[in-house]
C-alpha cells in the first residue's frame, strides 16, 4: 500500500493517530502514577485509610480521557495550520482524517459524562465546571483572532487547564470512602505539585535549539533558548520543593527526601545541560520533564501506600 494512501479502517487510522500524537504506552504510566498518587495524597492529608472505590475508578478513567480530549482539541484547533507547519504528520498526509479526530473527541466526551453521571454524583458540580472551562479553551473563549495574535493571552487562559483538571481529580479522591472533606490549603498545595510539572512539560515541548526553529512560534523563539529553559525548569523545582512540605505534613518517613533529591538532581542535569549548551542533541527537555514528573509521583505514591492501609471498595 502507498504510504500516503488513507487506510480504510478507522481503527487503523486511530492507531496511527495514537502512535504519533498520543502514545498510550508512554502516557498511561504517567496517568496511573498521577492519578493514584493524587487520589491517595488527598486522602492521606486528612489521615484516613486509602480507599479505592467508584470515585477512584471514575477519576482514573476521567484522567485518561480528559488528556485525550485535550489532545483532540489541540489538533482540531490547529488542523489547517499543521498542514503548513508539519506537512510530515499523519493528518496533512491524510493517513488520519479530520473526522477521525472529531469522532475521537465526541467519544471521549461521552465516556467522561457517562462515567461521572453514573459513578460520581458527589463531584458532578466540579466536573461540569471544569468541563465547561475546557470547552472554553477549545473555542478560544470565542476570541480566536485575539488569542492567535497574542501568545501571552493564550498562555494566561490556557495554562490553568492542568490546574483545573487536577482540582477536579483531587475532589474525586476527597469523595472516596464515607466522608467528603472540604478543600483546604494543603489540597491547594497538592494541585500545585501535580500541575506545575505539566506547565513545565508544556513549555519544554516548545523549546528548540536555534538551528531547529521554524515558522512555528516557540518559547525559545520568544525568550531565547536559555531563558526559555529556565522558565520551563522553574515549575519542576517548585513542585519538588512543595513535595518536601507535603511529605512532612503526611509524615512519609526519612527515605522520601533523598530519593526526591536524586530526582531533582536528574532535573538539574537535563535542563542545565541544555542551558549551557543549547544544541538539538541536548534537547531532551520534554521527555526529561515527563520522566521527572513520573518518578516524583511514583516516589510519593509508594511512600503513601507503605505507611497506610489500602481498602478496595468497588
Amino acid at each position: 500500500m502507498n504510504d500516503t494512501a488513507t487506510p480504510m479502517s478507522i481503527f487503523r487510522r486511530w492507531k496511527i493517530y495514537s502512535d504519533e500524537m498520543f502514545p498510550v504506552l508512554i502516557y498511561l504510566p504517567y496517568i496511573i502514577a498521577l492519578y493514584f498518587c493524587l487520589n491517595f495524597s488527598a486522602q492521606a492529608l486528612v489521615g484516613s485509610d486509602l480507599v479505592f472505590d467508584f470515585y477512584g475508578l471514575t477519576g482514573i478513567v476521567s484522567a485518561f480521557f480528559m488528556m485525550l480530549l485535550m489532545r483532540t482539541f489541540d489538533d482540531l484547533k490547529d488542523f489547517d495550520l499543521d498542514k503548513q507547519i508539519f506537512p510530515h504528520r499523519s493528518t496533512p498526509r491524510k493517513l488520519v482524517l479530520k473526522g477521525d479526530i472529531q469522532l475521537l473527541m465526541v467519544l471521549s466526551l461521552l465516556v467522561l459524562v457517562a462515567i461521572n453521571l453514573w459513578l460520581a454524583p458527589k463531584t458532578l458540580m466540579v466536573f461540569f465546571v471544569v468541563l465547561i472551562y475546557l470547552f472554553g479553551t477549545f473555542q478560544w473563549f470565542f476570541t480566536e483572532k485575539i488569542h492567535r495574535e497574542k501568545v501571552f493571552l493564550t498562555m494566561a487562559t490556557h495554562q490553568p487547564i492542568p490546574y483545573m483538571i487536577n482540582f477536579y481529580l483531587i475532589h474525586t479522591g476527597m469523595a472516596a470512602g464515607l466522608a467528603y472533606e472540604g478543600f483546604t490549603w494543603n489540597q491547594f498545595i497538592l494541585v500545585l505539585i501535580f500541575s506545575l510539572p505539566v506547565t513545565s512539560w508544556e513549555v519544554s515541548r516548545k523549546i528548540r535549539s536555534a538551528d531547529m526553529e521554524t515558522d512555528y512560534e516557540t518559547f525559545s523563539m520568544i525568550f531565547g533558548a536559555k531563558r526559555a529553559c529556565l522558565i520551563a525548569f522553574s515549575p519542576l523545582i517548585l513542585a519538588g520543593g512543595l513535595s518536601f512540605y507535603i511529605a512532612k505534613v503526611m509524615d512519609l518517613g526519612i527515605s522520601y527526601y533523598p530519593i526526591t533529591a536524586l530526582i531533582m538532581l536528574y532535573g538539574f542535569w537535563v535542563y542545565l545541560r541544555f542551558y549551557f549548551k543549547p544544541i538539538n542533541k541536548n534537547n531532551i527537555l520534554k521527555n526529561g520533564a515527563m520522566i521527572f514528573t513520573t518518578l516524583l509521583f511514583l516516589n510519593l505514591l509508594i511512600h503513601i501506600i507503605l505507611q497506610s492501609e489500602l481498602i478496595l471498595a468497588l
